[in-house]
């Protein structure tokens, strides 16, 4: 189980800088509220892979890493509380909830984002997914 829990904690951590190593390939940084408090590095200021416009383009350049950044959450949360089932469905529950305010917030203008549809819609197919393959490989086998 210390080998499942630490896959867990392995797998958030690649899941996050795979979300990262996306957005920073194929997006224009230059709305990026972060580089507004802090300076935008040389190498970043342009796109570094242009993407010919498509739904398969659009997917990956802005969906795919928020669904990643979501999943990654919820696999570190997992291992966080490995052990305690009651305790880890809770927080990822709230999570679930925490992230559903953030990006619904941004239909208001207070809020920095651009509220998406598709953002919703790709972050429950990845909590779907990763609740599934959690119930079938990990709760089915172990507990």
């Amino acid at each position: 189980m210390k080998r499942i829990k630490l896959f867990y904690g392995l797998l958030s951590i690649s899941t996050l800088l795979s979300g990262i190593v996306i957005y920073l390939l194929f997006r224009d940084l230059n709305n990026i509220v972060l580089f507004s408090w802090i300076p935008k590095p040389k190498f970043l200021e342009t796109v570094l892979v242009p993407l010919k416009p498509s739904i398969l383009a659009d997917f990956l350049r802005y969906h795919l890493p928020d669904t990643l950044w979501f999943v990654s959450a919820i696999l570190f949360l997992r291992f966080l509380w490995f052990y305690k089932d009651k305790t880890q469905t809770a927080y990822i529950v709230c999570f679930y909830g925490i992230a559903l305010v953030l990006e619904t917030s941004q239909l208001s203008e207070k809020v920095p984002g651009t509220f998406d549809w598709f953002d919703l819609l790709f972050m429950g197919i990845g909590a779907f997914i990763e609740g599934l393959l959690y119930k079938i490989l990990i709760q089915r086998r172990f507990v």
